[in-house]
């Protein structure tokens, strides 16, 4: 017959002590190990905030004393009630166009949605807006824009007002008019269009502001 051995309560709870040990140790290592992992995805993501590129997509919206161009190609398709009011704005020499400006933001940090998980932003967005070489206006965005990671390319409206004899002073109705229908008519063109922008972008660990301006154009990622 064989003899059993009946262990001691102490032992038993120095054998269990050992197990919650171990658990607790492995628990840990588990933590640490997913806490290495995140902290390494934010370093990089943070890394990548710095490679966000900006392209100018395109003009919406243009009006002219709150007469929309986007469906005129010539000055022959402005009606006679258009004309008498923008003749009426320009003896005053104060023609206004507004539009939107639409700027293509490629975002690194998007393919694996990371920029989501650290609620990046874009908190400024300081611009000097060119036509031809000559500065006309600058601004800055009103409020905040997220960076919501599930798209590569991301959208940034930029809402402008302008006197069309800041790209044009000494000029007749007509040249005006054809600035405004290159720029927001059916056949509209970006092409003489360039931003001057100093972005600042939101994170977790404060906003982080690019070292100097970067210049967008229509042509290319930059």
């Amino acid at each position: 017959m064989k003899k059993i051995y009946i262990k001691s309560v102490s032992e038993i709870n120095k054998i269990n002590f050992g197990i919650l040990s171990k658990t607790i140790v492995g628990l840990f290592l588990i933590i640490a190990i997913i806490a290495i992992i995140a902290s390494c995805s934010a370093l990089k993501s943070l890394e990548n905030i710095m490679k966000l590129k900006f392209k100018i997509n395109s003009v919406s919206n243009f009006e002219v004393q709150d007469i929309s161009v986007q469906d005129k190609a010539q000055l022959a398709d402005f009606s006679s009630t258009d004309i008498l009011k923008l003749l009426q704005a320009f003896s005053s020499q104060k023609l206004f166009a507004t539009f939107i400006l639409n700027i293509d933001v490629q975002n690194p940090n998007a393919r694996d949605g990371s920029s989501n998980n650290l609620n990046l932003e874009i908190v400024s967005f300081p611009w000097e807006l060119f036509f031809n070489g000559k500065n006309l206006i600058s601004g800055n965005i009103q409020e905040p824009i997220k960076l919501v990671g599930t798209n590569y390319n991301e959208k940034l409206k930029i809402k402008i007002t302008l006197n069309l004899f800041d790209i044009l002073n000494n000029s007749n109705i007509n040249e005006l008019l054809k600035v405004a229908l290159n720029l927001g008519g059916r056949n509209a063109s970006t092409n003489k269009l360039s931003l001057f922008a100093q972005p600042v972008i939101g994170t977790f660990i404060g906003n982080i502001s690019y070292p100097e301006k970067i210049k967008i154009v229509d042509y290319e990622f930059r």
